[in-house]
């Protein structure tokens, strides 16, 4: 599971070298998608901030399989509805939402809801395919997770070789940006599961290495922070952006390594705010 980040953005970008031959879902035709991926601006300093990122800071999605062996209960409640799926019509969009619903997908197939995993799996699958990317997609994953998808270790596995294929992709840097908007995504939800379950516990042996994680994402986001500043003039992304800066303030306010019920419950209320303006 090292570097689990690679399910929520590897799957779609190393996809992207490929052509889907399938039908593009509604409100994206294919030579739109096709023109919005050959017009994303090559950025070397982005590039080189991104690659940081992903080499220094541990996964958005590692955390999510901490929290069954911390003691803490399922709640479906806390994932994005997949019906969501259909509302999200701009390429911006797109690239949040998949980020969001493969961390779901990582909490949903952690805690062994297998009939929701299919369901989450499909709904990544189609955002995918909107983005352009559907082809490699199911190449790489498609059928081993669909013919394992009541096996936690088998999907994990699948997992870890999805990581071995992104190097060529992010080197070429054609979409950066789309990989930067699906990295936001998968740590804004990924945060906002993992504080709102702990937001109201007493730390204990159990769960005191999720307290420890919360911490360390003070890193985290002052490095998206960076990150982001090359996007502030892409119009669809701004609010986002602003959220995130936001969030860094408080991240940033943290100490020693240690992250108090009150800063949990200031986290929780700037992670809905900005979750909220990813999946609505």
């Amino acid at each position: 599971m090292k570097k689990l980040i690679t399910l929520s953005f590897a799957a779609l970008l190393v996809s992207c070298g490929g052509n889907s031959s399938k039908p593009e879902t509604a409100d994206v035709k294919p030579d739109t998608v096709k023109k919005e991926v050959q017009t994303q601006p090559t950025n070397d300093l982005a590039d080189f901030q991104f690659h940081v990122l992903v080499i220094n800071v541990p996964s958005p999605l590692e955390i999510i399989t901490f929290l069954p062996k911390a003691g803490l209960p399922f709640n479906k409640s806390l994932v994005n509805a997949a019906e969501n799926e259909t509302k999200y019509t701009t390429t911006t969009k797109k690239g949040l939402n998949y980020g969001a619903y493969i961390v779901d997908l990582v909490y949903l197939s952690t805690n062994e809801q297998f009939s929701e995993v299919k369901t989450y799996f499909k709904t990544s699958r189609n955002l995918a395919q909107s983005l352009g990317c559907a082809e490699s997609f199911d190449n790489i994953a498609g059928s081993r997770l669909e013919n394992n998808i009541d096996k936690k270790d088998t999907i994990n596995k699948v997992i870890d070789q999805i990581y071995t294929e992104m190097d060529g992709y992010l080197r070429s840097n054609d979409r950066l940006l789309t990989a930067t908007q699906i990295l936001v995504g998968s740590w804004v939800e990924s945060q906002f599961i993992t504080v709102s379950l702990i937001k109201d516990q007493a730390k204990n042996k159990d769960n005191e290495v999720l307290f420890q994680k919360v911490a360390q994402q003070n890193f985290t986001s002052q490095k998206l922070v960076e990150l982001l500043k090359e996007y502030e003039k892409e119009k669809d992304f701004k609010a986002v952006i602003s959220a995130i800066s936001e969030l860094d303030k408080l991240y940033s306010s943290i100490k020693n390594g240690e992250v108090d019920a009150a800063l949990l419950q200031k986290l929780h209320s700037k992670l809905g705010e900005a979750r909220s303006k990813i999946i609505n």
